[in-house]
């Protein structure tokens, strides 16, 4: 069975792509902490470059599954997001180059390209990806993952936070709400990460995970509102847009579609999905 290696693996998402990677191949994982969940079969290495370094000198690892991220979290300085988004998943792509490792994926964002320092550093890094692709003769896929969302994801994010307060019927301040989104089902994202390592690639490639269809946050706000017959009153408006604007994200499903990828849920199915995994979990 072949070797991957996942980077960033303990977070909400990596969690459930380890899981399913784990049913295809022999997992290593790197952590910064202590591992509050172990995966059993997963082996798992501290995040440090000299550790990982020494696994893939005794270890032939045909992927390296860049999932590790820190967001900007409209702080001035930047440290976290450099050293998280671009100086350790370079160093690790590096030593992944001297080690003959010949596959590299990372997930990257559906945001504009500057939007923020995150999605900045995303994209950095995916340029870094494409030099050594076309220098060292590394296969990178950098993959723009849209907004997901699940039943069971924490709830400083927006959509289960949103979710959370309409099942209790709390008062919600929103922005205007038009931008669009392409939200994802968390299963299908998971799905389409997995499906991504798995599959063949040659040079670099940019692939695009959403559902391709784009609805305001406007609409899916008041979707999940009607989902759950909720009393809440929404303040539309009440919150400025980031920056002073707000980017219309969708993915072009067209490179998923061309390898045979399968995007299960529309946004719609996506949000009854998660708010019926909700029912019963909340106050």
């Amino acid at each position: 069975m072949q070797n991957i290696l996942i980077l960033g693996s303990t977070g909400y998402l990596g969690e459930k792509v380890t899981r399913a990677l784990l049913k295809e191949r022999t997992v290593y994982c790197t952590y910064r902490r202590d591992v509050k969940n172990p995966i059993s079969g997963v082996e798992y290495i501290p995040s440090n470059p000299r550790e990982i370094e020494r696994v893939l000198k005794e270890t032939k690892m045909q992927v390296i599954l860049n999932m590790a991220c820190s967001y900007d979290h409209g702080l001035l300085l930047y440290h976290d997001v450099i050293e998280s988004n671009i100086a350790f998943p370079l160093d690790i792509l590096n030593t992944a180059v001297k080690y003959g490792v010949k596959n590299f994926i990372t997930i990257g964002t559906g945001l504009p390209d500057d939007f923020n320092m995150y999605s900045v550093s995303k994209k950095c890094f995916s340029d870094f990806g494409k030099f050594y692709s076309n220098k060292h003769d590394i296969n990178f896929v950098n993959v723009k993952l849209e907004m997901f969302y699940g039943e069971d994801e924490p709830k400083e994010r927006f959509i289960a936070s949103v979710a959370d307060k309409l099942f209790r019927g709390e008062d919600i301040e929103l922005t205007e709400g038009t931008q669009k989104r392409d939200i994802i089902y968390v299963s299908d994202a998971c799905s389409a990460i997995k499906e991504i390592v798995l599959k063949p690639w040659k040079g670099y490639w940019e692939v695009p995970v959403g559902t391709g269809e784009a609805p305001t946050i406007r609409q899916a706000v008041l979707y999940m509102a009607e989902l759950t017959k909720s009393s809440s009153i929404l303040h539309w408006g009440k919150m400025p847009m980031r920056g002073g604007c707000e980017p219309d994200c969708v993915a072009d499903t067209s490179v998923l579609q061309e390898a045979g990828i399968e995007i299960k849920y529309n946004w719609r199915q996506g949000l009854e999905k998660m708010i019926d995994g909700m029912r019963g979990n909340v106050l």
